[in-house]
This record gives structure tokens, C-alpha cells and sequence, in this order.
């Protein structure tokens, strides 16, 4: 069984919104915002609930959110996921028409 840290259960606990609750991605914590707002592959796969496999296929091929390497490290930046996120297309967005329905 994987057990995950206390400060991340608190980061990537709440659920993604557009500003009408908590978000998905973690604000940063400390006054050290940069070093704060860089995630760990293990965490975005989490926070995206995908595997940790398909996060680094994505990386090799070159879709997926941005990240940086820091030495071996593979890191991702806060505001690079969740610009990311806000650029997937959208579904549903118009409700279907109705057959026989008429247009005035």
C-alpha cells in the first residue's frame, strides 16, 4: 500500500473548479513560492488520476503539461498544470436539439 505525506494529501485533496470552490492543484505553502509551486511527477499523476506510466508517455511524446528538469528530476511547475488544464477542450457545452422541436 502507497501512503502519501500529510502535506501532500493537504495539496491535492480538494477538486478542480473555476473559482466556485477549492482546487485541484495546491497553492503554494511557504513564503518560497517558487521552490512551493514545483510538483513531483507522483503528484500530478495523482492530482490528474492517471498513471504514473501514461504521465511519462505523454512527456515522451511530447503532450501533456509542460515540465522541467532539474538534474534526473522531473518536476512540474503550478502554474504550467494549470495552464494546461484551462487549454483541454470542453464538452457539453450546448444542450442537444430536440427532433421535431421547431425554431422561431
Amino acid at each position: 500500500m502507497i501512503t502519501t505525506s500529510p502535506k501532500f494529501q493537504g495539496r491535492a485533496a480538494a477538486v478542480l473548479s473555476n473559482g466556485a470552490g477549492p482546487s485541484v492543484l495546491p497553492e503554494p505553502e511557504s513564503s518560497n513560492v517558487a521552490m512551493s509551486s514545483l510538483l513531483t511527477e507522483t503528484e500530478v499523476s495523482k492530482v490528474l488520476r492517471i498513471s504514473l506510466a501514461t504521465l511519462r508517455k505523454w512527456r515522451v511524446d511530447k503532450r501533456g503539461p509542460r515540465f522541467i528538469k532539474i538534474g534526473p528530476l522531473v518536476r512540474y511547475q503550478l502554474e504550467d498544470l494549470r495552464e494546461w488544464l484551462s487549454s483541454l477542450p470542453t464538452g457539453g457545452i450546448a444542450p442537444p436539439a430536440q427532433h421535431g422541436a421547431t425554431r422561431a
